[in-house]
């Protein structure tokens, strides 16, 4: 009998920290959490998934190059958008290493408006 409670607790620790992905995974953990009794997995089922709104399977994952081609667009686009920056970090760091001490570009004042 005392192996039984501690099966128990341990269910009760894991369902309480479960987080569903899809109905077929609850359904899933519902049939384990009741040893197999379909009516109440199924009653257990319909208690959680009633405020849920959750997809019927397992949302597929990307594959490894789908994740790498994504992240290498993101990157190269990032670098596109930053160019002007990354050039002039580029050039301050390389004149400080040189010691030439190069000072930033001054903007020519803007002409004044005559109304």
């Amino acid at each position: 009998m005392l192996w039984w409670n501690k099966d128990k607790k341990r269910k009760m620790e894991f369902i309480q920290n479960y987080v569903p992905t899809s109905k077929a995974q609850l359904l899933q953990v519902a049939m384990f959490f009741n040893n197999g009794d379909m009516q109440k997995a199924q009653e257990m089922f319909d208690f959680y998934n009633k405020n849920l709104s959750l997809p019927d399977f397992e949302p597929i994952s990307p594959t490894f190059m789908q994740q790498v081609r994504v992240n290498a667009t993101d990157l190269f686009s990032w670098i596109k958008e930053n160019q002007g920056d990354i050039v002039n970090g580029y050039q301050f760091i390389r004149s400080i290493i040189s010691g030439k001490g190069v000072m930033p570009p001054v903007e020519e004042p803007l002409a004044p408006i005559n109304e």
